[in-house]
């Protein structure tokens, strides 16, 4: 599969909450719990809820992980991620990308 069919595609996502290990805590942290929200990469879901927060927490160095979701994007999900990345290489065409430490 081509590069763009496989970003076209809706794509799957987990949510987790998992300790807070900032110092203090950071503000979106509750009752000492921050929350991730990542796509999978591909095939992940398919390994069951804990399986695969546990794969994205090692990822990521979280511990503590619960109230886990795992969901397929909708079609209106993928729509504006699509319209957002073509956005994002119309700008960086123009000269306008994100390492610019906000020049532009």
């Amino acid at each position: 599969m081509k590069r763009n069919e496989l970003l076209a595609k809706n794509r799957w996502m987990v949510r987790y909450t998992h300790i807070c290990t900032c110092d203090p805590y950071c503000l979106g942290s509750k009752d000492g719990r921050c929350g991730n929200t990542t796509y999978l990469n591909g095939g992940e879901q398919e390994q069951g809820l804990e399986a695969v927060a546990e794969a994205m927490a090692r990822i990521f160095k979280h511990e503590g992980i619960d109230d886990i979701e795992v969901w397929q994007e909708t079609d209106a999900e993928r729509d504006a991620r699509i319209a957002a990345r073509k956005r994002e290489e119309e700008d960086e065409a123009r000269g306008i990308w994100w390492g610019m430490g906000g020049a532009n």
